[in-house]
């Protein structure tokens, strides 16, 4: 199986009920909330960027709302689907366009097109298997000085310890710890350290900034209780902003965010 068939396989089945299991959680909205709080002081109205990843296409429209044109990648055609059918239902699909295309073929298929920026959300690049050869893909479709927005899943996530561990599930509870990764649904998912993720960038792309997402506030698997008690969302979600000024805190996160810039 190669890795754009085992990517359709795995998140095809997903996509019907993604939003509601993750984009519309109470833990979901206010991670994208802080996501979305460094993407608005990186892309500006009037850009073009190119997302990797883009599932439902939850950001997709946010960003053409914002008045920037985006295109949207993934793999999964029934991810694809369900983002253009938001795009239409948002009335954006003007500016938010899709493709179903997997981020190791983005060099080939989008030769000659330019971008202002590049963004990928909450752990599509932890399913590429190289993520060096993507940066040296990716540079030639960006401008000079073009931001990069990651969100990647982190390598050291006490609350998955806690969580997985309390119910003696120690595999689970270790899985990321594992250096070549883990199998899931065909694909092999990776974990690196920020400073090793910005090695891979190396020499494509500067890294200037990484910051914690999900440090405070738990993944969504660990979070229900969270929907009966809104008062401690609240105050849980302020700390998790809070540690938007603690880099170090990403070493410990559920995901961390990365922001380079294109070199050159």
């Amino acid at each position: 199986m190669t890795t754009a068939t085992a990517q359709t396989a795995a998140f095809d089945p997903l996509a019907r009920g993604y939003d509601a299991d993750f984009t519309d959680t109470p833990v979901g909205r206010a991670l994208r909330d802080i996501v979305w709080s460094r993407a608005g002081r990186l892309f500006q109205p009037g850009q073009r960027i190119l997302e990797l990843g883009c599932g439902t296409g939850e950001d997709a429209t946010r960003f053409a709302h914002a008045g920037i044109s985006v295109l949207g990648t993934d793999m999964s055609a029934e991810m694809i689907e369900v983002a253009r059918r938001k795009a239409l239902l948002r009335k954006c699909a003007d500016r938010a366009t899709f493709r179903c295309l997997s981020m190791e073929d983005a060099a080939a298929s989008l030769a000659g097109e330019r971008f202002h920026g590049v963004f990928s959300n909450f752990g599509a690049i932890n399913c590429v298997p190289n993520v060096a050869a993507l940066a040296a893909d990716l540079a030639p479709l960006l401008v000079p000085g073009a931001p990069l927005l990651w969100i990647v899943m982190g390598r050291h996530v006490p609350w998955e310890w806690l969580w997985y561990g309390a119910r003696g599930r120690l595999g689970k509870a270790t899985r990321r710890l594992r250096r070549r990764g883990i199998e899931w649904r065909g694909l092999t998912v990776s974990y690196p350290a920020p400073k090793n993720l910005a090695a891979m960038l190396a020499p494509h792309f500067r890294v200037s900034r990484v910051s914690p997402l999900g440090c405070i506030l738990p993944p969504t698997y660990a979070a229900r209780w969270l929907n009966r008690s809104p008062r401690i969302l609240t105050t849980l979600s302020r700390l998790e902003r809070a540690a938007q000024r603690r880099p170090s805190l990403a070493r410990i996160a559920d995901h961390y965010i990365l922001e380079a810039r294109r070199a050159g």
